[in-house]
């Protein structure tokens, strides 16, 4: 096994335990469409380092792309959640639980 093929199982390997607990509450959808539009960016990643350790095998880059596919769909996820925390406080809504009942 060549070094370059170390380093992005280790990679993957991180990348599936860290995403995974983030993504626990995401839809699919979400996860698919932002897996799909970080392809380019996983390539661009991939031949990067494939030209600076050398070429790896062709299963390491797949797991690659799958791997760095979740970290983006993580990240997006984690932003999508912070936008929608930032917008409901600043519209300065009341809690639910706050609000009185007239009778």
């Amino acid at each position: 096994m060549e070094r370059t093929d170390v380093i992005i199982s280790l990679a993957a390997v991180l990348a599936l335990v860290v995403p995974g607990k983030l993504l626990k509450n995401a839809p699919f959808w979400f996860i698919v469409v932002v897996a799909a539009a970080s392809y380019p960016v996983d390539r661009e990643l991939l031949s990067a380092l494939e030209s600076a350790a050398g070429a790896g095998s062709t299963w390491a880059a797949h797991v690659f792309t799958v791997s760095t596919g979740l970290m983006f769909a993580a990240l997006g996820w984690q932003a999508v959640r912070w936008f929608r925390s930032f917008r409901a406080a600043r519209t300065g809504r009341p809690a639910a639980h706050c609000q009185e009942i007239d009778t």
